[in-house]
């Protein structure tokens, strides 16, 4: 968390996105974030199911935020 920045107000340029580009981004990935969220929720309860899901999402998920 140290890492973390919270303000920065060139992230538009240096992502090299528009104002609409990006949050229909920033959306996209947050649905598939509260998704993945949920189907850890159901694995904490449940753990023999799901049990390789939420890992393997994050895991997909990184490649194709680093990829952009």
């Amino acid at each position: 968390w140290e890492s973390v920045s919270m303000i920065n107000f060139n992230h538009l340029k240096e992502a090299k996105m528009s104002y609409l580009k990006h949050g229909a981004r920033a959306l996209y990935l947050s649905s598939i974030l509260i998704f993945i969220s949920f189907i850890a929720f159901i694995h904490a309860f449940i753990p023999f199911i799901f049990y390789d899901t939420v890992s393997s999402l994050i895991k997909d998920l990184n490649k194709e935020i680093q990829q952009a």
